[in-house]
């Protein structure tokens, strides 16, 4: 029986019907495919912020997340999570809220972000809605005041849409730097997330917390390696590898 490390989180983005534009875009059927194998396997889901308290989660726990807030999400994502008794985490960039993904470049359907009704709703059905900053900056190009300004707005923005306190955000385009840790603690954060892979545990600092990057075309199968990796590259080619390096240093200690 394979024993999991946990918890783990995971990295999504949009869950469109139609063929994704965006490498980090899943479709939202392949979605429903990872939710029946999560089900299947056993998985608990929990909210970012529940890992605040990890000792208290079950032995197999996935932290689902979702970055930017596409409008594609309520139906290819939240709809579905509900439907299995699911929860999953929001991180919404709030200049952006009921608008487009200016970072995408030329809008489309693809590009359009959720709404301030969907949010409500989403958070009252029991989804963390968190802070993805308020414009969606590259943070470690901006200065410690305009980074500031970024976490404590969209803080302030959410706090006041959904009448809750607001503890856990996701650095944009995982990019950040020291002054991004310090200010994000500052401002109320608890907790904030990277795209940096790995563990939950393997980071002990709560402002650097890890995640695994969930791609366009990762399939049921490939998602479970990634589970069981804690890795973003889960190739054949990469598993051949480690396996064979597993074996060759197993012989080596017998002799």
């Amino acid at each position: 029986m394979t024993r999991y490390r946990s918890p783990i989180v995971l990295m999504y983005h949009g869950t469109p019907d139609s063929k994704p534009e965006s490498h980090y875009s899943i479709r939202a059927s392949l979605f429903a495919e990872h939710l029946r194998y999560l089900r299947q396997e056993g998985w608990s889901t929990v909210l970012f912020k529940d890992l605040q308290n990890p000792e208290s989660l079950p032995e197999k726990t996935v932290v689902i997340t979702f970055d930017d807030g596409y409008e594609d999400n309520y139906s290819g994502a939240f709809l579905p999570l509900m439907t299995n008794g699911m929860k999953a985490t929001w991180f919404i960039a709030t200049d952006c809220i009921g608008g487009h993904a200016h970072w995408l470049g030329k809008p489309s359907t693809q590009t359009r972000m959720l709404s301030s009704e969907r949010l409500s709703e989403m958070h009252a059905a029991g989804m963390e809605i968190a802070s993805h900053t308020s414009s969606h900056p590259d943070l470690s190009m901006l200065s410690k005041e305009q980074q500031q300004i970024e976490f404590s707005k969209a803080k302030a923005v959410l706090e006041n849409l959904l009448s809750t306190q607001v503890t856990s955000l996701a650095y944009p385009f995982g990019k950040f730097n020291a002054d991004s840790v310090t200010l994000a603690e500052q401002t109320g954060y608890r907790m904030a997330c990277t795209t940096r892979p790995g563990w939950y545990d393997s980071e002990p600092n709560p402002y650097m917390v890890r995640r695994i990057a969930i791609f366009s075309g990762d399939s049921a199968s490939t998602l479970a390696r990634k589970l069981n990796f804690a890795d973003n590259d889960v190739s054949w080619k990469k598993m051949t590898r480690y396996y064979a390096g597993r074996v060759w240093d197993k012989l080596i200690t017998q002799f």
